[in-house]
């Protein structure tokens, strides 16, 4: 058995003030391939949207984010939540049908209070039908009181939205040890509603409205032919610091209108977040509100999948890692003070859990950020690293491939350079080999 795990890390700089600078994996420079969703004069007023670094694979993009699927829309605003600023604070995505839901949450021991509503949600409906997210206050150790706060707003945007509190889902981020600004969320609510729709814009304003440190929105989606039947799927996230493997200061919201049942959507979700969300780190610290959330409408028309080993289901999985990786390394492209994007792939390992246990070792090691960012790609120092690391993970040690792909962005101009391809073989009887991308 050969499989490849890609693992995403971001190094900083300490001069801010570079252009932007990312690199794309692929065998060849034909497969470089960036997508920049088409910006919105007035969100982009704040910050731009982000290059969307899609996997080749049998779909294409389409405009559109989390509204892209039909029975979905989407809103963003200003609520006066935020401490500085008018950028938009408040986020909402709905469908209109009841989605199938599903989540995968932070997995540090300190979880916020909409953490713990969204789980207990989950566990008591296997369905939902709306999201809000708010950006200012991430309501973490807030207690009683700050849960309390999740139950009075999604009961608020139930009653406008008139269906039952257990169908809204509530995401926050922001400060933490800082309670929801109630008040100011509340008499937004009816506003925000009124905005809903779907087009792009709503979904761009939404994309926009659930970021913090962020320089920028995070939202892609794709179309697929799944059995016969074009479905869509698509989605938006946050997230610039604190990023580090199982679940970073992240939030995410997919949609998709494909049909497919609740255990089998939910496994669905966990895989793909495994292959994509818990890939990426940029600072090695986690957060207490990480939060992906995903809804199934249904309303593609398509056979309900029911099975994760049949084609449509295999399809399916693809196409949701395809969507969730995309956003994955957008968030460690936008990493706090980072210029570099650095692409980790281990191939020939026997488990995917194995593969990513390598990856996250290198993506990890603050000498291997310290090497790329000093452009020595293999340096005395990092060939000792990655001898001793393989050295001590498995008795045989690895072939290591890398190759230097570097691009700089400016203004709609992309250039994208190949500065150096080198191949150090340290072990003739390996089974393993890394290829690392920057």
């Amino acid at each position: 058995m050969s499989l490849c795990m890609p693992h995403h890390v971001c190094i900083k700089f300490s001069e801010l003030k570079k252009p932007k600078t990312f690199g794309l994996s692929g065998n060849s420079q034909r497969n470089f391939r960036i997508y920049t969703a088409s910006p919105i004069v007035e969100m982009s007023n704040y910050i731009p949207a982000a290059p969307i670094l899609l996997p080749e694979g049998p779909w294409q993009q389409v405009p559109g984010g989390v509204t892209a699927a039909n029975g979905f829309k989407a809103a963003g605003m200003y609520g006066g939540l935020r401490a500085v600023g008018e950028k938009p604070d408040l986020a909402l995505v709905t469908c209109d049908v009841d989605a199938m839901s599903a989540g995968a949450f932070t997995t540090n021991v300190v979880a916020a209070a909409p953490v713990l509503y969204c789980k207990e949600a989950l566990d008591n409906s296997t369905t939902a039908r709306a999201i809000l997210i708010n950006a200012g206050q991430a309501n973490a150790a807030t207690g009683d009181a700050g849960y309390q706060d999740v139950i009075e707003c999604s009961h608020a945007l139930s009653e406008l939205l008139q269906f039952n509190p257990e169908q809204v889902l509530i995401e926050s981020t922001g400060v933490i040890g800082k309670r929801i600004k109630k008040e100011a969320l509340l008499k937004s609510l009816p506003n925000l509603v009124n905005l809903l729709s779907s087009t792009v814009e709503g979904a761009y304003s939404a994309a926009v409205a659930i970021t913090t440190t962020d320089l920028v929105s995070k939202s892609v989606a794709i179309e697929s032919e799944v059995g016969g039947t074009r479905i869509r799927i698509g989605g938006m996230a946050k997230g610039s610091g604190m990023i580090h493997p199982n679940m970073a200061t992240m939030l995410g919201v997919i949609t998709t209108d494909a049909s497919v049942t609740s255990d089998v959507w939910r496994k669905m979700v966990q895989v793909a977040v495994n292959r994509s969300f818990n890939q990426i780190t940029v600072d090695g610290d986690t957060s207490t509100n990480d939060c992906v959330l995903a809804l199934a409408s249904g309303l593609s028309g398509s056979n309900k999948i029911s099975s994760l080993n049949s084609s449509e289901g295999e399809h399916l999985q693809a196409c949701l890692d395809a969507v969730m990786r995309g956003l994955a390394k957008s968030i460690a492209w936008d990493g706090e003070g980072a210029t570099c994007l650095i692409e980790v792939r281990v191939t020939g390992a026997s488990s995917e859990a194995e593969a990513a246990k390598v990856a996250r070792s290198v993506a990890s090691s603050s000498l291997t950020k310290v090497r790329f960012i000093s452009i020595q790609m293999i340096s005395h120092a990092s060939s000792c690293f990655l001898f001793c690391l393989a050295y001590c993970i498995f008795p045989v040690l690895y072939v290591i491939r890398l190759r230097y792909m570097v691009g700089i962005q400016i203004g709609d101009v992309l250039l994208v350079l190949l500065v150096m391809q080198e191949f150090l073989l340290i072990q003739t009887n390996s089974k393993y080999h890394w290829e690392i991308f920057c």
